[in-house]
């Protein structure tokens, strides 16, 4: 148990996967799983779960790669030696159904884990109907893992990204300014009459 409040200090602390109000909203929690919105990768609702054995697991989108809207995240406290950049060939499964994929590692403050981008949104329906969730690096496994409550927890995110899509769309477009050579944020001014 003490195990398990090291693991959720930790995610607090973190960059990406903190529940920081300053970078998350938590939305709700449901059958053991958060569900919260990350700011920082456009407004995507997530869920995410941790595990006794110090395993940490998220899933949710991501706006900001417009190619590839969905991600898996997981990590554990023991994957010190995971090079953050470097991509790792994974197979995963949920339940019986088997993905190939490359995963790249991420270091959030000392916490390695491995990021996994996809672009099929059936997978996150398949997260959803399936009971586990297992990965294996180079024919040994790394993690098996129970996703009780997947269904209640997919339904929510769901609900959730829904329900900011709507309240982003309401918001106001920015003002536009009628003055056709003011620069641009981040670009630099320049005079089209200056010769």
């Amino acid at each position: 148990m003490r195990l398990l409040f090291f693991v959720l200090a930790l995610i607090a602390a973190m960059p990406r996967m903190s529940l920081a109000d300053d970078e998350t909203v938590q939305w709700k929690e449901v059958g053991g799983w958060k569900v919260v919105v990350d700011k920082t990768l456009g407004n995507g609702c997530f869920v995410l779960t941790s595990f006794e054995d110090g395993t940490v697991f998220r899933l949710g989108f991501n706006y900001v790669k417009k190619e590839s809207p969905f991600y898996i995240l997981i990590g554990n406290v023991n994957w010190k030696s995971l090079e953050d950049g470097k991509q790792y060939p994974l197979e995963f499964y949920l339940d019986r159904s088997k993905w190939t994929v490359d995963a790249s590692a991420v270091d959030l403050d000392g916490f390695k884990a491995l990021w996994i981008d996809f672009k099929d949104s059936s997978l996150v329906a398949e997260f959803a109907r399936k009971l586990s969730f297992r990965a294996t690096f180079n024919g040994k496994q790394i993690v098996a893992l129970s996703l009780k409550n997947s269904v209640k927890a997919t339904d929510e995110m769901l609900a959730c990204q829904k329900a900011v899509n709507a309240a982003v769309a309401q918001q106001p477009a920015p003002p536009q300014s009628k003055d056709p050579f003011e620069a641009k944020p981040g670009t630099q001014a320049s005079d089209p009459f200056d010769l």
